[in-house]
């Protein structure tokens, strides 16, 4: 998903749609909302890779100490899940405020991650699970409360839950496997 389509949703609920087609058409719109727009959908896509949908990614890294500082990732590090040895065996690792510990040699590291700040013509870091319509509501829930629109954003904010709720329980029951019953 573009980010540019994600804003233009968002704009299209909050009745922003003239405002941001010229913007993005080089009219020179309103400036100032669509940067808004654009730091929500931030937001809001922090958010749900922190507290909802977790984006997991692995790393191969070796070293010889098998000491790994988290500023040498690609990514942001959340959580590290596991680390596995080159052959797929589970290794122990300790965890410290500034790096990561475990043994020396080439290991693969899987953990969750925080995304980066994204641009208008950036790629979201979903790619499956959270819709379009998802981050519109959470960017109108957050845009209003920016605003002090705080009727507005009682009504986005729950149109954002039920639709994470929605997406939740739509992503368990595809992980859920069938019952056989004897």
């Amino acid at each position: 998903m573009k980010v540019k389509e994600i804003i233009i949703a968002a704009a299209k609920l909050l009745g922003l749609e003239q405002e941001a087609t010229a913007y993005f058409n080089g009219g020179g719109a309103d400036n100032e909302d669509m940067q808004l727009l654009l730091d929500c959908f931030n937001e809001i896509e922090n958010e749900l890779a922190l507290d909802y949908f977790p984006l997991v990614t692995e790393e191969k890294k070796s070293s010889a100490s098998g000491q790994f500082g988290y500023s040498d990732f690609n990514n942001v590090v959340s959580r590290v899940l596991r680390v596995t040895d080159e052959y797929g065996n589970a290794i122990p690792f300790k965890l410290y405020a500034r790096y990561m510990t475990t043994q020396p040699g080439g290991v693969v590291i899987v953990y969750t991650y925080s995304p980066k700040s994204k641009g208008f013509y950036d790629d979201s870091d979903f790619v499956a699970g959270v819709s379009e319509r998802l981050f519109a509501y959470g960017i109108a829930a957050a845009y209003t409360m920016v605003k002090g629109l705080y009727e507005e954003c009682a009504i986005w904010d729950k149109k954002y839950k039920d639709a994470i709720a929605y997406a939740g329980r739509t992503m368990r029951s595809k992980q859920i496997k069938g019952r056989v019953w004897v």
